[in-house]
């Protein structure tokens, strides 16, 4: 056996290009694509001219944070980092090395690009055949928020603070107006009294003794209010801030928030447990898992982001057409949702309760005799309960808001004790205006649910793909804005994903062929 021989320190003659180093199917190209196909010199034009450092092209920044996100959503330190080691980013810079700053930097202040190149990447997978806007498919999930439960803070102590920090500081300007900046006896706004420290924390614990995290609020409120005291600059940050905290506190009713991020809000996660989360929001082209519109909300529940997703379709890429498919799950069955697929002539597939219950298998200990088991018969109009008697229409109330269905004939029936009681008829009410009760009839059908299957392949794989093999199970930024891009920016890498693969097929079938 020969060995071959160690060319570490040979010099090289003639200089190599990056690209000739970097494997052909690399997804920086794909990248690359993507990057000419978007008019950066609006983006770049501000900087011509102006005095100071010269700044990075935004091509160059947007090119390495779509790498990131396609990476596994990196960190702009992350980034920063590959700038200087990775081959395929140095190509994608031109051997230019941003740091993590200027990246972080760049996210937090071009959200439209972002938003853009999103937009730009979907009509690519146009051209390949990849959207067809046929059936779309709207979901949403949680993701953990960059915000520690050990870490929140109530209104009653946003309050308290506040409050200490603006005697504090008018303290301090009385001093000044007697002895000048320079004449005080003791550092500004130090408190050097243990005594007057106990005394304001004794009120902090006044306020929180019927808080559930009682002493984990007081080691909170202790660190802020040490700082502040001990910090003007920071102090008045704080009064400056304390307003975003109410605010957010008065919009939501929620009794307590995180300190690092009070947009971010308590939501149940898939596993039951109460954390400080968001809920991503995604429309899904069902013909190949293309992610075609992107958002973010505070709001636990998903009754508010059907019509921002199909508003946020048709800004970017014209009106539907009527008859469209819109596939949602019981989340964002409203009242408004459903009238509005309708007046658009959209057509609305949003499962019931019961469909949704039964999809998730939440029936298994039910009582047997509640509504999921009774079928509604939409040629008769009727309810048929499980001992087979049939519930008739008897009318409409509240404006056509409830419709009720009802027999007499239960007290002939072996299980009446089990269903409505000894004494009494089974009664089923259906509330909602008319669309809503359409919808409800329409679910009912085997026609309409064979269709909604068509949700479950394609819009809840997308959120697998960021959550499992992305490894994306907590963002990395923190505010609603900033955590949006974010989210953005992982589903344009889970379309650039798609598109590769869909080319990589291609490029197979074509060798095969020849």
């Amino acid at each position: 056996m020969v060995l071959k021989s160690n060319k570490k320190r040979q010099e090289i003659l003639v200089p190599l290009r990056l690209v000739d180093l970097i494997p052909e199917n690399d997804l920086c190209f794909l990248v690359e694509n993507v990057l000419e196909e978007i008019d950066f010199e609006k983006y770049n034009s501000k900087f011509f001219k102006t005095p100071g450092q010269k700044a990075y092209d935004r091509e160059i920044l947007l090119g390495i944070v779509l790498k990131g996100a396609i990476d596994g959503g990196l960190s702009g330190r992350e980034v920063g980092r590959r700038v200087q080691t990775d081959l395929s980013y140095m190509y994608l810079t031109g051997m230019e090395k941003p740091n993590f700053r200027t990246i972080n930097r760049f996210k937090k202040e071009y959200p439209e690009l972002i938003d853009e190149a999103l937009e730009t990447v979907v009509k690519i997978a146009e051209k390949e055949d990849l959207v067809r806007l046929q059936q779309i498919s709207i979901d949403g999930t949680k993701i953990k928020a960059k915000a520690s439960v050990n870490k929140i803070v109530t209104e009653e102590i946003i309050k308290i603070l506040k409050k200490q920090f603006q005697d504090s500081l008018e303290k301090d300007k009385e001093e000044n107006s007697l002895f000048g900046e320079n004449g005080d006896i003791v550092p500004s706004n130090k408190v050097t009294d243990k005594k007057s420290f106990e005394k304001i924390m004794n009120e902090i614990k006044e306020e929180t003794k019927d808080s559930k995290n009682h002493e984990k609020l007081n080691a909170q409120s202790l660190k802020i209010l040490k700082k502040g005291l001990e910090d003007k600059e920071y102090a008045q940050k704080f009064i400056d801030k304390s307003q975003q905290y109410l605010d957010e506190f008065d919009k939501t009713g929620q009794k307590s928030l995180s300190w690092n991020d009070p947009e971010a809000h308590w939501m149940p996660g898939k596993d039951g447990r109460m954390r400080f989360n968001y809920n991503p929001q995604i429309a899904v082209d069902s013909h190949s898992g293309i992610i075609i519109s992107a958002g973010l909300s505070n709001n636990p529940t998903d009754h508010y982001e059907l019509i921002p997703r199909i508003e946020d379709i048709e800004s970017k890429y014209g009106p539907l057409e009527g008859g469209t498919q819109i596939f949602a799950d019981n989340g964002y069955s409203t009242d408004e949702n459903i009238e509005y697929l309708k007046d658009k002539g959209l057509d609305g597939y949003i499962a019931s309760r019961k469909l949704s219950r039964k999809a998730k298998k939440y029936n298994k200990n039910d009582n047997p005799f509640s509504k999921d088991y009774f079928i509604f018969d939409l040629e008769k109009d009727a309810y048929i309960c499980p001992q087979g008697q049939i519930l008739n229409h008897k009318g409409q109330y509240k404006n056509g808001l409830k419709t009720v269905y009802w027999t007499n004939n239960c007290k002939y029936c072996p299980e009446r004790i089990n269903c409505c009681g000894k004494y009494r008829n089974r009664t089923i009410t259906d509330y909602g205006n008319p669309a809503k009760i359409e919808m409800l009839r329409k679910m009912e059908t085997e026609e309409a649910q064979e269709k909604y299957k068509i949700r479950s392949k394609t819009v809840e794989w997308p959120f697998g793909n960021i959550k499992r093999n992305m490894r994306i199970n907590e963002f990395n930024t923190t505010g609603l804005e900033r955590t949006e891009t974010e989210f953005k920016l992982l589903a344009i890498a889970h379309n650039i994903k798609i598109i590769h693969k869909s080319k990589q097929n291609q490029t197979t079938i074509k060798k095969q062929n020849t």
